[in-house]
């Protein structure tokens, strides 16, 4: 039976909630700075649900999302905070030490549409600088929910020199699996990337019905592929410098639901499985069940 990599699901809108920071656009980032153990118990959460690989709550600590509220200053700090929540989380969970970490890339300003006021040099030179920070503290380097094949691009060509396995996650215009969130058509984005530096290729932070068919198209090329879908309504409610509670979690896709979309994911050949928002780890548990049942080889 084939190898899986079962990442974690989705840590920024779950830490929200539980320490009941509504309405505040640094979401995740702010949870990181006033409640460390928050973090680090979620992170455990996961990993005694079957994950991995645990990603770094770095999503939103990058400069130019700081920047917005004057503290850029505590962009190193946020990133090594976030590196040490994933680590303490494993040594911890002592019967889970094979558990891996991936550092978190994601776009630069905010999520589900293109910056154009960031230029490919700043993209690069900060995708380098968390790099720089990352490369000695984690195994994988996983660039997230990028709607922009530009931004994809420069994330890439920034990371490739680290030595890292490299996975790219394209975030799916909603209702068409075959589009980036931009517009921009989701073969073209992954005929732009060089695949010799990268490890594989998933889709992110993107509704369960538009996942098929982008993993038609990914599948073609040669590298390790999957899926870690969000569980929300919409997000197009969210709109730059706004808080996360704009957005709703689905009623109607529950954990059978999600297995089962899972399952059809790995018959298509998928072998990197998670979950991104509103995601929570009984959901990654759900999986982690199907998978020992039927013999699949985490990895």
């Amino acid at each position: 039976m084939k190898d899986i990599v079962l990442f974690d699901g989705g840590m920024g809108q779950e830490l929200v909630k539980r320490n009941l920071s509504t309405n505040d656009p640094m979401w995740s980032a702010r949870v990181l700075l006033d409640n460390f153990e928050l973090v680090k118990k979620l992170h455990i959460e996961f990993i005694n649900a079957g994950s991995t690989v645990i990603t770094t709550n770095s999503y939103s600590c990058t400069p130019q999302r700081l920047r917005r509220f004057n503290l850029e200053h505590e962009f190193e700090k946020l990133q090594n905070l976030a590196i040490k929540a994933a680590k303490t989380a494993i040594i911890e969970t002592s019967t889970h030490r094979s558990v891996k970490i991936a550092g978190c890339f994601s776009p630069l300003g905010g999520s589900y549409y293109s910056d154009t006021s960031i230029t490919e040099n700043e993209m690069y030179e900060t995708y380098r600088a968390i790099g720089e920070i990352q490369k000695d503290q984690v195994d994988y380097f996983i660039i997230e929910t990028m709607s922009s094949i530009n931004e994809a691009i420069c994330a890439v060509e920034a990371l490739s020199s680290f030595n890292k396995k490299i996975i790219l996650c394209f975030c799916l215009f909603e209702g068409d699996g075959t589009k980036l969130f931009s517009g921009e058509d989701l073969k073209k984005a992954c005929d732009s990337i060089d695949k010799t530096k990268i490890y594989g290729i998933c889709v992110n932070c993107s509704q369960i019905e538009d996942i098929q068919k982008a993993l038609n198209i990914i599948k073609s090329y040669g590298c390790p592929f999957g899926a870690l879908p969000n569980n929300f309504k919409s997000v197009k409610p969210l709109k730059l410098g706004m808080s996360v509670d704009n957005l709703e979690k689905r009623n109607d896709i529950f954990i059978n639901d999600f297995i089962k979309n899972a399952v059809s994911w790995l018959d298509n050949g998928a072998s990197i499985l998670g979950g991104c928002c509103e995601i929570s780890s009984e959901f990654i548990a759900g999986i982690n069940r199907y998978l020992k049942k039927n013999n699949y080889n985490k990895v």
